[in-house]
Formats: structure tokens, C-alpha cells, sequence
């Protein structure tokens, strides 16, 4: 499967298999799309973002054209919701009738999917059910931009649970609750895992672009140069502490907004604490930042690179580079794990 990640910055392509039971890395690329070409993971420019995967997909051969996509942003619901046990076959049923009462859209407007999780707690006669459902509008647009790159849309996966699933086939869940972040252009998104369970997913409004934006108007410079300046191209002529100002700045903000996040998961779930965070994404390898969040935060913070210990030929792939990119491949890491017939 070919886990390919539609960002608003960049295009991610993964591709994985399997060797003597371990995973390896097979393939690997990334491109930067012009503009801002997709958008919480929308391409009001289809044909722009069509043309930057297939030069991707030509330039790494990539062997096998089925893809497994992922779409996030507002018009994507997850919930969990108790229902007395049953069997799979009286679940489909029961939800052909029920659906309604759980999300806030027409039925004929939403693809649904629904995987039983567990036993509730201190009710053994209910189960906890993961009920998930995006915009048919949404996944058929995802859809449509595979099958203009020549490639054959198998899976449209969630960025919550792709992220996720990256987690797990590296380092498995432990009992504790932790908080996987990715940090990219234009948007975050957080998905707490507790006991190896999602229980709390949310989008928050933070990303690079803040940073960039911030640049390109204290400055006063084109949105290219801004974005070059984010990345340590520093012209003789930009004093350093303002630049450090804005980085401060903005962060602090990500900080607060991550905060509130968390405050409302221990709210809702008073039982669990946040005990550790990974970040991920673009935007998390700014020097500094995991320590900013552990200090904020209150919990252990640490980088989360899929792709580090993995196994690879070294003869196709430079170290330095996969420890560079690899926390910005998660959510494609997560997604080529996929197989074509599974939940």
C-alpha cells in the first residue's frame, strides 16, 4: 500500500513491507507544493496537486498503485458511544436505523464506519463503540485526486488514527495516557490514546504557516522569503532577537492551545492524566519546542520518528536525511501500514 499524506505545505509518499517479520522502509518522498495548492486537506487546485504527486510517484518509482488517504478537518466526526452488546451482524443493523441520533449531518450526506472497542467499564452489559464519519463530498474530492495521479484510491483513512497506528507498530501502547500531536502548515490535530484506545481527538488551529505569516509581515518580505527566513536562511540585515520574538510568540500560542486541549480531555475524562506527549509533523522540529511543551505542559515530551530504528538499505536511503524527515512522515507511515480489506 502506498500511504501518501496531502498536506498544505507538502506532499508525503510511504511505502513499507515486511522482511522476517520486521517492517522496512521500501519507499520514501516528499514534495512542496506551490502556494497553498490543499488546505485542511481540501485542493481548491485538484490539477496542482495532482501534478506534484505524479512527478513524486514518477521520481520514486513507486512499486503498486494502491493508495490509502486520509482526510481530517471539520467535516470528519468521531465519537464513542455505548450500546448494549451485541454481535457485529446487530450492530450493522441496529446502526442502518439509528445513525442519525449520533452525528449532525444527513445520512445521505456522510460515509460512516464503526469498530466495537471494548466492555464498559462498570457496565458489562454495554460496549463502547468508535462511530466515524466524514463528508461524502470530502472523500469522493480525496478520491478524485488519486485517480487524477493515475493511482487507485483503496483506503481513505483519518489522520486521527493514521497517526495513531504509526505509534503503535513502533513502540505499542503502555497502560499510561499519551497525547500524539502533529504540527503541520496550517493545522494541528491531537489524539489521546489511552490503555491502546482513542478516547479524545481534536483539531486545533495552529501550524508553520502562523510563523511564516508573522515573518512576512513584521518584515515586510514576499511569503517565499518569509518562509525561507523560518527555515534559517537569516540575510545580514534581520536582527535575530526580532525573529526570536515571533517564534516566542506564536509558540506560546501553540502552547496555550494544546493546554486547553488537554484540559478539556481531563475534564471529560477525570479518571486519566496525560503522561506523556510525542509530537510530530513539520512544524515539531523547530530546536527547542519539545521543551517548551514539557515545560507548559506538564508531562514527558518527546520527537516521534517512525522512521527511526527501521529497517532500510542504506544504499537507497541517506540516515541523516530519514532522521530529518521522519517526523513529518507519520501520518503516511500510519497510512501504509493499511491493508486493502480491514478496519
Amino acid at each position: 500500500m502506498v500511504g501518501l499524506d496531502v498536506g498544505t505545505h507538502s506532499i508525503k509518499v510511504v511505502q513499507l513491507q515486511v522482511r522476517d517479520g520486521a517492517l522496512s522502509l521500501l519507499n520514501l518522498g516528499m514534495a512542496t507544493l506551490p502556494g497553498r495548492a490543499s488546505s485542511e486537506g481540501r485542493s481548491p487546485k485538484p490539477e496542482v496537486v495532482a501534478g506534484v504527486v505524479l512527478a513524486l510517484v514518477q521520481n520514486l518509482a513507486l512499486k503498486g498503485k494502491e493508495v490509502a488517504a486520509s482526510v481530517s478537518g471539520h467535516e470528519v466526526i468521531s465519537k464513542k458511544v455505548e450500546l448494549p452488546m451485541m454481535t457485529e451482524d446487530e450492530l450493522d443493523n441496529r446502526m442502518q436505523f439509528e445513525l442519525g441520533q449520533f452525528i449532525p449531518y444527513s445520512i445521505n450526506e456522510v460515509d460512516v464506519d464503526y469498530q466495537i472497542l471494548d466492555v464498559v467499564k462498570d457496565r458489562p452489559s454495554f460496549m463502547e463503540v468508535l462511530l466515524v464519519a466524514a463528508k461524502k463530498e470530502t472523500v469522493n474530492d480525496h478520491s478524485n485526486l488519486i485517480r487524477l495521479c493515475n493511482l487507485q484510491p483503496v483506503v481513505i483513512d483519518v489522520d486521527y488514527f493514521a497517526l495513531s497506528n504509526a505509534f503503535e507498530a513502533i513502540h505499542g501502547f503502555e497502560e499510561k495516557s499519551i497525547a500524539l500531536i502533529d504540527i503541520g502548515a496550517s493545522k494541528a490535530i491531537m489524539n489521546i490514546i489511552c490503555q491502546g484506545n482513542p478516547v479524545f481527538t481534536r483539531g486545533i488551529a495552529i501550524g508553520g504557516w502562523q510563523i511564516t505569516e508573522r515573518i512576512e509581515e513584521h518584515f515586510a518580505i514576499p511569503l517565499e522569503d518569509a518562509e525561507r527566513l523560518k527555515l534559517g536562511e537569516i540575510p545580514p540585515k534581520v536582527r535575530l532577537e526580532e525573529l526570536e520574538d515571533i517564534f516566542v510568540s506564536v509558540v506560546k500560542n501553540w502552547v496555550s492551545e494544546c493546554h486547553r486541549a488537554i484540559n478539556l480531555f481531563h475534564t471529560n475524562f477525570p479518571e486519566h492524566r496525560v503522561e506523556r506527549i510525542c509530537l510530530t509533523g513539520g512544524s515539531c522540529k523547530i530546536p527547542g519546542l519539545d521543551k517548551v511543551f514539557g515545560e507548559h505542559l506538564g508531562a514527558e515530551v518527546r520527537i516521534f520518528n517512525p522512521l527511526a530504528g527501521l529497517e532500510y538499505d542504506p544504499q537507497l536511503f541517506d540516515p541523516a536525511y530519514l532522521d530529518q524527515v521522519g517526523p513529518q512522515m507519520a501520518v503516511a507511515f500510519g497510512l501504509a501500514l493499511r491493508k486493502a480489506r480491514e478496519r
